[in-house]
C-alpha cells in the first residue's frame, strides 16, 4: 500500500467516527424575511412607487432588513454554541 491509500484509509475511519451524525442547522423563514425586506426596499425605489409611499416602504424594508439580519446573527451563534467540542470542526 502506498502512502495515499493509508492516509485515505485512516481519514476514512476518522471521519466516520467523528461525522457520524451531520449537523445541519434547524429550519428558518429568516432568509426569506430578508429577500422579501430587501425587495421591499427595491419597489420603493420605483418611479411610480416613490412619489406615494416611497419613503414608507423604504423604511418598512429597512427595519425587517436590519430584524431579520440580527435573527439570523443571533440564531447563528446560538447553533455554534451549541456544537459539540469533540466534533472536528
Amino acid at each position: 500500500m502506498s502512502d495515499d491509500d493509508e492516509r485515505q484509509e485512516a481519514g476514512a475511519a476518522h471521519g466516520e467516527a467523528a461525522h457520524s451524525t451531520p449537523h445541519m442547522p434547524p429550519n428558518s423563514l429568516v432568509p426569506v424575511v430578508l429577500a422579501l425586506s430587501l425587495a421591499l426596499i427595491f419597489v420603493g425605489f420605483l418611479h411610480e412607487v416613490r412619489d406615494v409611499v416611497g419613503p414608507a416602504m423604504w423604511l418598512i424594508g429597512l427595519i425587517a432588513l436590519i430584524g431579520s439580519c440580527a435573527l439570523w446573527v443571533v440564531t447563528a451563534r446560538r447553533d455554534y454554541y451549541e456544537l459539540p467540542e469533540e466534533g472536528g470542526h
